[in-house]
C-alpha cells in the first residue's frame, strides 16, 4: 500500500510488487520468506523498494537480495513509513523513527491484527469494554468500538 500511494504521490506509475512473508498477523515467523516473486525487469534500472514498516530489517534484506537474483539495479533505494531503531537495517528513507518498540497498525491491516490479538487472548473477553481494555493494557493500543465490534463478529468462539 505504501508503494501504491507514493507511486501516485510522485506521479511515477511504473510500479511493480513482490510479497514477502514475515509476520502471520501477531505471530513472527523464524525466517522471512518470498511468497510471490518480483516480475520486473530490474537490470540498470533505478529501483525505489518500499514497505509499511521496518521492524528487525530481515523483510529489507530478503527483498534486496531477491531483486539483486534478478539483475543489477543501476540504483537501489529502499524506503519505509516507519522505521524502527531496534531494526538491524537502516532503510534510505523514513517518514517516521520509532524510538521505543511497539505495535503499529495499517488500515490494510486492522482486521487480521485484532482479530489475532483477540485470538490469542487466554479467556475470549466478555465485552467489547474488557477487550478494548485488555488491547489497551497488553498491547497499548486503542481501537475504534466499530473495529471491535467487527473483530468480535468474525471470531466468535
Amino acid at each position: 500500500m505504501p508503494g501504491r500511494i507514493l507511486s501516485d504521490r510522485l506521479n511515477l506509475f511504473d510500479l511493480a510488487t513482490l510479497k514477502i512473508e514475515h509476520y502471520h498477523a501477531v505471530h513472527k515467523e523464524p525466517i522471512a520468506k518470498v511468497r510471490y516473486s518480483l516480475t520486473a525487469e530490474v537490470e540498470g534500472r533505478r529501483v525505489l523498494l518500499v514497505d509499511d514498516v521496518c521492524d528487525s530489517g530481515d523483510t529489507f534484506r530478503v527483498a534486496t537480495e531477491h531483486l539483486h537474483e534478478r539483475g543489477e539495479p543501476a540504483l537501489l533505494r529502499t524506503a519505509v513509513l516507519h522505521y524502527k531503531r531496534v531494526s538491524s537495517f537502516v532503510p534510505d528513507y523514513f517518514a517516521q523513527e520509532v524510538i521505543e518498540w511497539r505495535w503499529l497498525i495499517y488500515p490494510w491491516a486492522v482486521m487480521e491484527d485484532v482479530s489475532s490479538f483477540l485470538l490469542e487472548m487466554k479467556e475470549y473477553p466478555a465485552s467489547l469494554e474488557a477487550f478494548a481494555r485488555a488491547l489497551k493494557q497488553q498491547h497499548a493500543i486503542e481501537v475504534p468500538r466499530q473495529i471491535l465490534e467487527d473483530v468480535f463478529a468474525i471470531n466468535k468462539p
